[in-house]
C-alpha cells in the first residue's frame, strides 16, 4: 500500500500532465519518485509532437479543375462586337443575352432584348452554387425561361455592371456562378467585357428600359387619338421592342433634349415641367396654370403676387431621398386644383426624375392604374422622364400600399383619352 507521501507525489505529477496538454510525463521507475519532503516528481524529456500533412481535399481539387476548364472554354466579347451582332439585319440571332444585375436595376435600363436572371441575392447564388437551381429556374420572366430552355441557343452572353476579366472573378461572384452553370449545361458562355456600364457609354441607342421600350419600324399604330401596344415579345431573339403609343421616339439621353422639352400635358388639368417653365409667367398664363407644385428645395415661388398658388416639397434627386413621404400631400394638392377646376404644374429642376415620380403616384391613386401603366402613360407624353432607382422602388411600395388598403378608384381608366390638348373639359367617353 502506497504511503501518504508517495500518493501525494503521484497526484502532483498527474495534475501537471493534465494542465499541460500535449506533454506526456511518465515516471520511468519507482525510484524516480522523490521523497515525501520535496513532493516533486521529475519528468522524462518531452517528445515534440509529430505533424502529418493531410492530402489536398478532393473538393478543392475539383474546384481548381473546374475553374481551369471554365477559363479555357469561356470567352469574352467586346461591346463593339456585341453591338455589331445586335444590329445585324437578320431577325433571328443565334445567341441570348443574360442580365444578372438586380431586377430593379434591369428595369431602369438594360441592353436591348436581354433576359434578367435573379441571382443578385445570396439565396439564389447559393442555390446556383450547390446545383439546386439552374439558370432557367432563375429567369425573372416566363418568356425568358422558355427561351433558355431552347437548345438552339448555344451562345449565351452574360453581363453585370462592370466585370472585365474572367480570371479576376472570384468563385462566389454571380457572373462566375452563371458562367459555370451554363458550361455545365453544355452551352458556350461569353462574358461582356466592361459589363453594362461600358456598353451603355458606347451604345446608348441599343439600350432600353423594361417599363417603356422604344418602338421599332415594324410596330403598327392604331387610329388617331388611340394608343395601342405592340404585340412583339420584348425578350425575343430578334430584339423587337414593345411600344406604348403611335410613333413614340426613343427616350432622349442628351442634355439638350432635356433642356428643350416643353411643359407636358399629362391630364386635362395636370402639367409636368421643369424650373424654367415655373419661371415663365406668360407660359403659365397661356396654359391656364394657377397652381404650381415645386418638388425641389431651392426654386422659390416666382409669381405669388400674380395670383398663383405655390406649394414646395423639399426633395433632392438622390438615392437616399424619401419622396414617398410627400405622396399623400402632393396628391391632395393636385386633387384640390382639379376640384376647383384649376390647372396645376408639377415641376422639379429638369422634369426628369422627381416631378414625374409625383405625377406617376397621382395617376396610381387617382385612376387606380398599376405602376407600370402609369409610368407608360407619363413616358408616352414626356419621353425624357427617368425616375431614379430609389424613386422607382418607392413607387412599387406605394402600389403595394394601395393594394393593401383596397382603395376604390375615383374613376375607371380608359387609357385612350380623346380629349384635345388645352381643353379643361373631359368628354363623356373619358372618365379620367
Amino acid at each position: 500500500m502506497l504511503s501518504e507521501g508517495r500518493r501525494e507525489g503521484l497526484r502532483l505529477s498527474l495534475n501537471r500532465s493534465l494542465s499541460e496538454p500535449g506533454e506526456i510525463a511518465v515516471a520511468t521507475s519507482p525510484a524516480s519518485v522523490v521523497s515525501p519532503s520535496s513532493c516533486y516528481m521529475p519528468l522524462t524529456p518531452l517528445v515534440p509532437p509529430q505533424f502529418v500533412s493531410m492530402p489536398a481535399s478532393p473538393c478543392q481539387e475539383s474546384a481548381t479543375i473546374h475553374r481551369s476548364i471554365l477559363l479555357k472554354r469561356a470567352r469574352t466579347v467586346e461591346p463593339a462586337d456585341l453591338a455589331r451582332r445586335l444590329t445585324r439585319t437578320s431577325k433571328l440571332r443565334p445567341f441570348l443575352l443574360l442580365d444578372i444585375r438586380a431586377f430593379m436595376t434591369y428595369n431602369v435600363q438594360h441592353i436591348r432584348g436581354a433576359i434578367n436572371l435573379s441571382c443578385s441575392d445570396r439565396l439564389n447564388r447559393k442555390r446556383l452554387q450547390l446545383r439546386r437551381a439552374t439558370v432557367v429556374d432563375l429567369a425573372s420572366s416566363p418568356i425568358g425561361r422558355d427561351l433558355l430552355k431552347k437548345r438552339c441557343y448555344k451562345e449565351i452572353i452574360v453581363y453585370d455592371d462592370n466585370s472585365t476579366d474572367l480570371e479576376l472573378l472570384p468563385p462566389h461572384h454571380p457572373a462566375y456562378l452563371v458562367l459555370s452553370a451554363l458550361l455545365e449545361d453544355n452551352r458556350d458562355p461569353i462574358l461582356l467585357k466592361g459589363g453594362f456600364q461600358a456598353f451603355e457609354r458606347a451604345y446608348p441607342e441599343l439600350c432600353e428600359d423594361a417599363l417603356m421600350r422604344p418602338r421599332t419600324s415594324d410596330d403598327t399604330t392604331s387610329g388617331s387619338g388611340g394608343s395601342e401596344s405592340a404585340s412583339f415579345d420584348p425578350f425575343s431573339p430578334a430584339g423587337l421592342s414593345i411600344g406604348v403609343g403611335p410613333g413614340l421616339p426613343p427616350s432622349p439621353s442628351n442634355e439638350a433634349a432635356i433642356e428643350q422639352a416643353p411643359a407636358t400635358l399629362v391630364l386635362p388639368f395636370l402639367y409636368l415641367g421643369n424650373a424654367r417653365d415655373a419661371q415663365d409667367l406668360c407660359k403659365l398664363q397661356a396654359l391656364g396654370i394657377t397652381r404650381v407644385l415645386n418638388v425641389t428645395s431651392h426654386v422659390p415661388g416666382f409669381h405669388e403676387n400674380s395670383g398663383l398658388c405655390y406649394k414646395t416639397l423639399p426633395a433632392m434627386d438622390s438615392g437616399h431621398q424619401n419622396l414617398r413621404q410627400y405622396f399623400d400631400e402632393a396628391i391632395r394638392f393636385i386633387d384640390d386644383a382639379r376640384s376647383a377646376s384649376h390647372n396645376v404644374l408639377v415641376h422639379c429642376q429638369a422634369g426628369v426624375s422627381r416631378s414625374p415620380t409625383i405625377v406617376i403616384a397621382y395617376l396610381m391613386q387617382h385612376t387606380h392604374m398599376y405602376m407600370v401603366d402609369a409610368y407608360k402613360w407619363v413616358k408616352a407624353r414626356r419621353p425624357i422622364i427617368s425616375p431614379n432607382l430609389n424613386f422607382m422602388g418607392q413607387l412599387v411600395e406605394f402600389e403595394s400600399s394601395l393594394k393593401a388598403s383596397k382603395r376604390e378608384p375615383e374613376c375607371k381608366p380608359c387609357h385612350q383619352c380623346k380629349w384635345q390638348e388645352g381643353s379643361n373639359k373631359v368628354p363623356s367617353a373619358c372618365q379620367v
